[in-house]
């Protein structure tokens, strides 16, 4: 019974203390002045995890916030080594921490926008492990033709070496991959029959180097193909490319990447005038380059040669169009190895997709008078258009069927003016031409 009349009359002193405190927020709301709210609460502490955390460089990490407004603010103690500074949309964050050659720890703080208390998390920034030391190197066997790259049907060892502040790791999981390109890992034991598969974990020896073989598929054509290798400890990982030369066997593989050039103008009038790079692989060094057209030139280093040599495999020659601007479909660069072997770059030459820029017609007005009126004519640009004037004196109507035009006015404070000076600016947003206009009144 006791233990009844107790609960009674806690209950009873909890009902009291809110309607007080009911009836002194209502008393504060009647008297005529009011506060901003108070911000929304998920819960009066803020929260962010995890709160300690080892990054690597170049490798994501998400932070996750709670509590607080949901409007957060993040701050960095050293901007250098990790880049966070400013507000938060959402309940969350990924950072990804710059190069360090030793390891660095670093202070994240959170705050929200009402009172909550700051809360911090430390981090732990380490040295990548994944550096750009990845080496591909063809079989001796393979025919020297195809240097530097792999021949269709051969074979190349992968190494890479995994440390961390120049100290090698050893006994640590490396995976390697196939990105793209006609080429696989061989997985088989030495003298097993040779399996192959686009994936193989290795494990790094003591100097920390791990090693792979790959298999270029038989009549690959000629193509840039691309691995990744990863760290399996810590997920960092990096990408190598390299050059697969079509072979059968028979003839010295002999080609240039690319085999074609495409270029396009920056409009649907206009042609390009840039430049494009091939490398010329294979055959037998030196090259001659011939671009019979006036159209375009063959350049060599910066310098152009016609015709153009090319000493080494794996050298480049550019062909570029200038000023011309030419438009060309299908034209042919020869290109000749010392042996007499000669193949063909086809190049491109086309227009683009996007509107040219905005010109007006006439390109000026001479003497408009008050009470006349006058029309431009937009050619060129993307409609919308929008009109003004340099003058409030001229009126310019918003453009309509590709056409603005223009009325000289009087107003009481010019109602006779002598020649004034005026320009009209259309624009699309992207592209603008203006027209100068002369008028007077009368």
């Amino acid at each position: 019974m006791n233990a009844t009349l107790s609960r009674l009359t806690a209950t009873a002193v909890r009902a009291a203390a809110a309607f007080a405190a009911a009836l002194t927020l209502a008393s504060c709301g009647g008297g005529g002045v009011s506060a901003n709210p108070s911000p929304i609460v998920d819960s009066p502490t803020l929260t962010i995890l995890p709160a300690t955390a080892i990054m690597y460089s170049g490798m994501p990490t998400t932070f996750v916030f709670s509590g607080g407004t949901g409007a957060y603010i993040i701050a960095s103690s050293d901007q250098a080594v990790l880049p966070a500074i400013g507000g938060v949309t959402g309940r969350s964050v990924t950072l990804v921490p710059n190069t360090v050659v030793a390891e660095t720890t670093v202070t994240l703080t959170l705050r929200d926008t009402g009172s909550a208390a700051p809360v911090t998390a430390t981090v732990t920034v380490r040295p990548g492990t994944v550096n750009n030391n990845i080496t591909i190197t063809p079989s001796s066997t393979q025919s020297a033709d195809c240097s530097p790259a792999i021949c269709s049907g051969g074979d190349a060892e992968v190494k890479v070496t995994i440390s961390q502040g120049s100290i090698p790791l050893p006994a640590r999981g490396v995976r390697f991959d196939v990105v793209s390109g006609s080429f696989d890992f061989i997985i088989s034991a030495p003298g097993a029959a040779e399996q192959v598969a686009t994936s193989h974990v290795v494990v790094t020896d003591e100097t920390g180097a791990a090693r792979t073989r790959l298999r270029v598929r038989s009549g690959a054509p000629n193509q840039t193909a691309l691995l990744q290798v990863t760290d399996l400890g810590t997920g960092a990982f990096r990408q190598a490319s390299f050059v697969i030369a079509q072979y059968n066997g028979n003839s010295p593989a002999f080609f240039t990447l690319p085999s074609a050039i495409t270029l396009t103008g920056p409009n649907t009038t206009e042609c390009s005038g840039g430049t494009a790079e091939v490398a010329i692989f294979g055959g037998t060094p030196p090259y001659t380059v011939v671009g019979a057209s006036p159209s375009f030139s063959v350049f060599v280093n910066g310098v152009p040669a016609p015709p153009a040599f090319v000493a080494t495999s794996g050298g480049k020659f550019s062909v570029s169009f200038g000023s011309t601007r030419a438009c060309v479909e299908n034209l042919p660069v020869g290109v000749t190895d010392a042996a007499g072997r000669t193949l063909t770059v086809s190049v491109t030459n086309k227009v683009g997709t996007a509107a040219p820029p905005i010109t007006l017609s006439p390109t000026q007005i001479i003497d408009l008078r008050c009470g006349q009126s006058a029309s431009l004519v937009i050619i060129g640009g993307t409609e919308p258009f929008s009109s003004s004037s340099s003058d409030g004196l001229l009126l310019v109507t918003p453009p309509a069927v590709r056409t603005v035009t223009m009325n000289a006015i009087t107003s009481g404070a010019f109602p006779v003016y002598a020649t004034r000076n005026a320009t009209i600016t259309v624009t699309d947003g992207a592209t603008s031409a203006s027209a100068p206009v002369t008028f007077r009144c009368p």
